[in-house]
């Protein structure tokens, strides 16, 4: 179980050139990808996208590229321009022949004339920065696997926390449920007798009467279901494979058993632990919206 929070950083270098690729990712519903790189790498932004999706399913991904040469940001190298600079050489000799005029020119002096050098695109070896991208954006990756799946350990200790103590509400619950309808019971056949005196009051009505109140405070099928969803979450969040999704919808539907449970129960000791189970499965929910 992974959480969809984490940072991972990677850099590649080959003849002088530094590509770096950061992964900053957040909670999202869904694999939500922004991509923000030099012109250079338009190339390879279907790769970029694809290899992203490869290893994570859920949360908001910025993917931040750079390529550096030399230690320096930049887009673009430089190379000499032979032709040119033969051409200048050759003029300046030229010069000294015919007017004597002394050759003095420097490195320095070649390099500052107009053409001696020429742009070099980094782009124009494509196939050296995609090498470099694939390597960066996988240590990057790992990392950010790395650190999304630390967290993940440590949201899994909150959630069963959290889980034990719904199962605790649930199981007290469970304890109390049958004791309802004898409570109810009772106090229907004392109110009766306070209204009739000596009368004996008819057992057949009472218990008819007893019967249809079992039938609608009865919530064996709701505390049931409320255990299965707690079984269910236990042995989910010991998957490998991305779960918040389907953690999420157990979660709803141990709202929903609580709230059922709350409704039906007409009993204050069990309100007052429906209380505190509703309470549980929100921190829950909570919780859950980090998880991948």
């Amino acid at each position: 179980m992974k959480s969809m929070t984490g940072y991972g950083k990677g850099e590649m270098t080959l003849n002088s050139k530094t590509v770096t690729v950061e992964l900053k990712s957040v909670n999202h519903r869904f694999l939500d990808l922004s991509i923000k790189a030099p012109s250079v790498f338009n190339f390879a932004e279907d790769y970029i996208r694809k290899a992203i999706q490869a290893d994570f399913a859920r949360g908001h991904i910025d993917c931040y590229i750079s390529v550096s040469v030399n230690g320096l940001s930049n887009n673009k190298e430089y190379t000499y321009n032979l032709e040119q600079i033969d051409a200048y050489l050759k003029m300046a000799k030229e010069i000294n022949t015919q007017f004597g005029i002394e050759n003095n020119l420097t490195m320095a002096d070649i390099l500052r004339l107009p053409q001696s050098l020429v742009e070099k695109r980094l782009d124009d070896n494509a196939d050296e920065l995609l090498e470099l991208l694939k390597g960066a954006l996988s240590v990057a990756s790992s990392k950010l696997i790395e650190m999304r799946q630390k967290e993940g350990d440590n949201l899994k200790e909150a959630l069963i926390k959290h889980l034990n103590r719904i199962s605790d509400s649930a199981e007290s619950i469970a304890i109390s449920a049958p004791m309802v309808v004898e409570s109810y019971r009772e106090k229907l056949k004392n109110r009766i007798t306070e209204y009739l005196g000596e009368v004996n009051p008819d057992e057949s009505r009472l218990l008819t009467e007893v019967a249809v109140f079992s039938d609608k405070v009865n919530i064996d099928e709701e505390i049931n279901r409320l255990f299965s969803h707690i079984s269910q979450f236990n042995s989910i969040i010991c998957s490998e494979q991305p779960v918040g999704k389907t953690l999420d919808f157990l979660v709803q539907e141990m709202n929903r058993e609580a709230n059922t449970i709350g409704s039906k129960a007409n009993n204050v000791n069990i309100t007052k632990v429906v209380v505190e189970l509703k309470n549980e499965i929100e921190k829950l929910r909570e919780q859950i919206q980090n998880i991948e």
